[in-house]
């Protein structure tokens, strides 16, 4: 039988306590609520598939599936609300409660995925410098819960995410990491975890429906579409820790900082390795997370799969992230081996910050990014496996700006372009516009 420990805490009664008068000064509480709305268009894009699929399993009229854009068109939509508990006390303790009611762009694996859901849940006991900080000394810390991997980029200047973050590092994960610093600047990282389900999403805002129950009825034809997905580390379904597949992981970085802070850079190499389940349940699909959807379907006695061996999951890769007076930039790059399937992915973004004093302006921030993916594998000759764009060589270009106003509002404006290694030419861009509000 699995061994289950729990790791979360319950923050609410904490946060009321760090309201009461009765707090030490070293005590420190803090809440942040943040609402996300998004005007969206998506460009309409098909590709036919080559996988043998019987007349009742296609819309009507239809001779063969699609792989295409999850919902074309123009969309105004509340693509995020959530809510943020900090507590804390001194340098020895804190703890977050990070839950989202409503997070469109996040739902995991399809549409059907839970609307409401913890990020992050964690608690820490022990000193963790963030960003550029660096102790006074040599420094150690424990922490246990759900939250974010060792690597992901600290700070994000765009709304969408590049095709490496959203492959190997976008979700948090269920884990206990111990870790410090030797002296002020190097530090390093020891992690078990459940390690994030293996699955495919759409690499746009919108993840796709892929094994959603309309696709049980007779000629189905859901209004969410399957898109073009890319292989990644979907969410982690629950809130404890779990013995069966345990994720080793091990980090090693630097960081260092200008006195007067107009220089800075924070750079990490890590690795992970996991044994792949047969099979992991996720929240609204009928296809199994690890070997399961890898292995492919039988139809009419016939299998298309991905010509997968073995169970190894491991992953290894280094992030740098460097700020100079208003500029930012984060690059990243991530090689993975998943059952015998190799891949590797790379992402590069920076913006600059212009600070602006003009009635309720504060700053106008231009960025850019490219990103890309390059698989070592293919299906099977006859290409019927019924997601293709898993192997598609691919590259994507995200540009835009994102405006800053007073009383926590900015606007982020910004397009995605799409050069995929398909047999024919594929137009999936995208235009996205958010209006953040954080109070």
């Amino acid at each position: 039988m699995k061994r289950l420990i729990a790791v979360g805490v319950a923050l609410v009664p904490a946060f009321a306590f760090a309201q009461s008068s009765a707090l030490s000064p070293e005590w420190t509480w803090a809440a942040r609520l943040e609402i996300r709305a998004s005007y969206r268009d998506s460009q309409e894009e098909r590709f036919a598939l080559r996988t043998p699929f019987a007349p009742i399993q296609l819309p009507i009229g239809e001779k063969t599936g699609f792989e295409e854009t999850v919902d074309a068109g123009r969309h105004t939509e509340l693509s995020v609300a959530n809510i943020q508990l900090d507590l804390g006390y001194g340098k020895w303790f804190a703890a977050r409660a990070k839950v989202h009611a409503q997070d469109k762009y996040r739902r995991n694996s399809t549409s059907e995925d839970r609307k409401t859901d913890a990020e992050e849940l964690w608690i820490r006991l022990g000193e963790k410098p963030e960003f550029l900080e660096r102790p006074e000394r040599t420094s150690f810390f424990l922490q246990a819960g759900k939250a974010p991997k060792m690597e992901r980029q600290p700070t994000r200047l765009l709304e969408s995410y590049g095709l490496a973050a959203t492959s190997f590092n976008r979700f948090e994960d269920v884990q206990v990491i111990v870790g410090g610093t030797i002296g002020r600047n190097l530090y390093w990282r020891l992690q078990a975890a459940n390690g994030n389900p293996f699955y495919f999403r759409d690499p746009n805002a919108l993840a796709g429906d892929n094994g959603v129950r309309a696709l049980l009825q007779p000629n189905p034809d859901p209004p969410l579409k399957s898109g073009f997905p890319i292989l990644y580390n979907a969410e982690v379904e629950g809130l404890f820790f779990d013995t069966s597949h345990v994720q080793y992981g091990e980090g090693l970085g630097y960081r260092w900082q200008r006195d007067d802070q107009t220089f800075g850079f924070d750079v990490i190499a890590f690795h992970y390795k996991r044994s792949m389940a047969d099979e992991v349940k996720l929240t609204g699909t009928f296809y199994g997370a690890d070997i399961d959807f890898l292995d492919g379907p039988d139809i009419e006695g016939l299998h298309f799969g991905l010509p997968i061996h073995g169970r190894k999951k491991e992953e290894t890769g280094a992030r740098v992230y460097v700020e100079w007076h208003g500029m930012t930039t984060i690059a990243q790059y991530t090689k993975q081996h998943v059952a015998g399937l190799g891949r590797g992915g790379y992402e590069i973004e920076s913006g600059y910050r212009i600070p602006f004093e003009i009635g309720p302006l504060r700053s106008i921030q231009p960025a850019a990014r490219l990103s890309g993916l390059q698989n070592d594998f293919r299906a099977a000759a006859d290409k019927r496996y019924p997601a293709p764009s898993v192997w598609w060589p691919w590259t994507k270009i995200d540009y835009g700006v994102r405006v800053g106003f007073s009383h926590g509002v900015d606007v982020t404006v910004e397009r995605s372009k799409h050069n995929v290694g398909a047999p024919r030419k594929l137009d999936l861009g995208e235009t996205l516009v958010t209006l953040r509000i954080r109070v």
